[in-house]
């Protein structure tokens, strides 16, 4: 619940930044003030990171950064609650999808034709 307080909160507050210095510089820094955010939490060990494991991390880096650009990009466009109401679409169905049980879907969407 927190976190999801804080991405929405860190979301309203884009909006005017994204204003001042685009989609690109807000993801920027949204990801740099969250990264400073959490190292002091988590205190990640640098060397506990593999080499292998290198690329990985570099591409969740990258598909981070381009979501949240895109994300930025959408509420440059249009209003926030309908952007977040559609990023949030996603993971609601792929729970759905993942669920075990046809009770989460609604009755509408569960009915046999």
């Amino acid at each position: 619940m927190a976190a999801m307080l804080l991405i929405q909160l860190a979301n309203a507050l884009s909006v005017t930044v994204v204003d001042q210095v685009g989609p690109a510089g807000t993801a920027w820094l949204r990801m740099c003030c969250g990264a400073l955010f959490l190292w002091p939490i988590a205190r990640p060990r640098i060397r506990s990171i593999r080499r292998k494991d290198l690329p990985i991390l570099l591409m969740l880096g990258l598909v981070t950064g381009f979501m949240t650009t895109c994300f930025l990009g959408a509420i440059e466009r249009i209003p926030l609650g309908t952007a977040v109401a559609i990023e949030f679409l996603g993971p609601l169905l792929v729970a759905g999808i993942a669920s075990k049980r046809r009770s989460v879907f609604p009755v509408w969407l569960s009915r046999r034709q």
